[in-house]
């Protein structure tokens, strides 16, 4: 393949000069995570973390998935800074640009080739499904696992042993999904070395260990229904098709509006064509897509090393892609969050295609048209998903309670909190109280809002519709307003 080569494209430009305009259009196009607010986990986590230590890191004793590296350390952490939420954010965006960049380097050293490494890592850092991962403060566990899990597997292949085993035990104290890893890593340590390393062997006892762990915990977690285990093999394909279709760029709401995978969209999914914002989303995307199909075909119809090479891309891909979505596949709750690793291996394929085209001259045009094209079709799927994911609703919503509950006098002699439902209220779910009650995570609100007040009860009229004396009552339409 063409080594890529940007002072033979645009003169006097390198890698290393460009990198500070693309950090920048990144922060532009995800720039809305700094305008979300506290809601829903981040109370949870905010109230848990307020006396943490070394003890409460490590114990397994705990009703929730065990996470303490991005949950209780990470909130923990933003109680002490300045302008916490902004700085959260600022912390986000830091983590998964490293997150990035070891990315880079990671592709860079297992296949040798620059133009693959740039492409598929620009392809990666703009996907619009970062959304899911760089908005809310919560979901900061998928980005440090990211982030933890390139960066060992570079050092790694580096032979910095010390430095691969350290994040990838960071890495499991964020997510389990770091537990797939060991098998990656020696698989690629093999093909690149042609033999074993005893350090291998600490990558499985540490991953054995937390097995283990991660059992414990869960026995002792209540357990949703909507992540409960189905050995199904009917959700398995339906949702591995969900997940590969979002990769390739498909809108999240879409599985909420179908039937089966095969069935056409029903109901108010048309009316989202009625704004111009998802019109430019979505035919793009159908324009990229469509054009990448094309040059998938004329590759693979031209018998050479590239037909062999992007077919191998395309087989190794997918089949790692599935490999970290594995664990998601038996349960009905379906998140672009997971997207996280898996979407590396799509970028690759796709990375694997800009290279091949970029090293025939007369098909670089094409390149730059159809990275432009990501780019614009990707920008409008990020404001359509901070629509979509209705962060937006949830923070003003936390926003707007912050403004309530700073009246003092109002509360000052209050027993507890009752949550009341509007008097006209069509869906119960998004306008009344039970809405009010997700976002702000039951009680867990109030060691943010009232932290004098560890006495403070607070009820909500979808649980209890008669208000307990003492209450002081906060209608719903106060905290939505429309």
């Amino acid at each position: 393949m063409y080594k890529f080569s940007l002072t033979k494209f645009v003169p006097g430009c390198s890698l290393k000069k460009l990198t500070p305009y693309i950090v920048f259009l990144f922060v532009i196009f995800f720039f809305g995570a700094f305008s979300t607010y506290y809601f829903n986990d981040d109370f949870y986590f905010l109230k848990i973390s307020r006396n943490f230590n070394l003890t409460t890191f490590i114990s397994p004793f705990r009703t929730t998935f065990y996470r303490p590296l991005p949950t209780e350390f990470f909130y923990f952490f933003l109680q002490k800074l300045p302008y916490p939420m902004i700085t959260g954010h600022l912390i986000v965006f830091a983590v998964f640009l490293i997150g990035v960049y070891f990315l880079y380097k990671t592709i860079q050293e297992i296949t040798k080739n620059n133009s693959l490494s740039i492409f598929s890592s620009i392809l990666y850092l703009f996907h619009f499904s970062h959304v899911y991962q760089l908005y809310w403060l919560a979901t900061f566990q998928e980005v440090a696992q990211f982030a933890l899990l390139t960066s060992s597997l570079y050092y790694l292949l580096r032979k910095k042993f010390t430095l691969s085993v350290v994040m990838f035990t960071l890495a499991l104290f964020s997510k389990e999904q770091a537990l797939l890893f060991p098998l990656i890593a020696i698989s690629f340590y093999y093909l690149r070395y042609k033999k074993p390393h005893p350090i291998l062997f600490a990558y499985l006892i540490l991953d054995f260990f937390f097995i283990g762990l991660h059992l414990f915990v869960n026995s002792r977690a209540p357990v949703l229904s909507e992540y409960a285990i189905h050995l199904n093999p009917k959700l398995f394909i339906n949702n591995s098709l969900w997940y590969s279709l979002w990769s390739l760029g498909f809108p999240a709401m879409m599985p909420d509006y179908m039937r089966s995978i095969f069935s056409l969209p029903f109901g108010a999914f048309w009316d989202y064509f009625k704004q111009p914002m998802f019109i430019m989303y979505f035919f793009g995307m159908i324009l990229y897509l469509g054009m990448m199909m094309v040059s998938i075909i004329g590759i693979l119809l031209v018998k050479n090393k590239d037909r062999t090479n992007l077919v191998r891309f395309i087989i190794g891909g997918s089949v790692l892609s599935l490999y970290f979505l594995f664990p998601v596949l038996p349960i009905i709750h379906k998140w672009m969050v997971r997207l996280t690793i898996p979407l590396i291996f799509i970028s690759v394929v796709e990375g694997c295609v800009y290279a091949i085209l970029w090293s025939q001259k007369k098909k670089r045009a094409l390149v730059v048209f159809l990275l432009v094209l990501y780019l614009v079709w990707n920008y409008f799927g990020i404001k359509q998903h901070e629509v979509i994911s209705t962060y937006a609703l949830e923070s003003s919503i936390t926003q707007n309670a912050a403004l309530v509950f700073s009246d003092v006098r109002r509360f000052e002699n209050c027993q507890s909190l009752y949550i009341q439902n509007p008097k006209q209220m069509k869906m119960s779910s998004w306008e009344g109280s039970e809405k009010i009650a997700l976002t702000l995570s039951g009680e867990s609100f109030v060691s943010y809002y009232f932290p004098k007040r560890n006495d403070l009860r607070v009820f909500y009229a979808y649980k209890t519709p008669i208000i307990p004396k003492g209450s002081c009552i906060v209608d719903s339409n106060e905290l939505i307003k429309k």
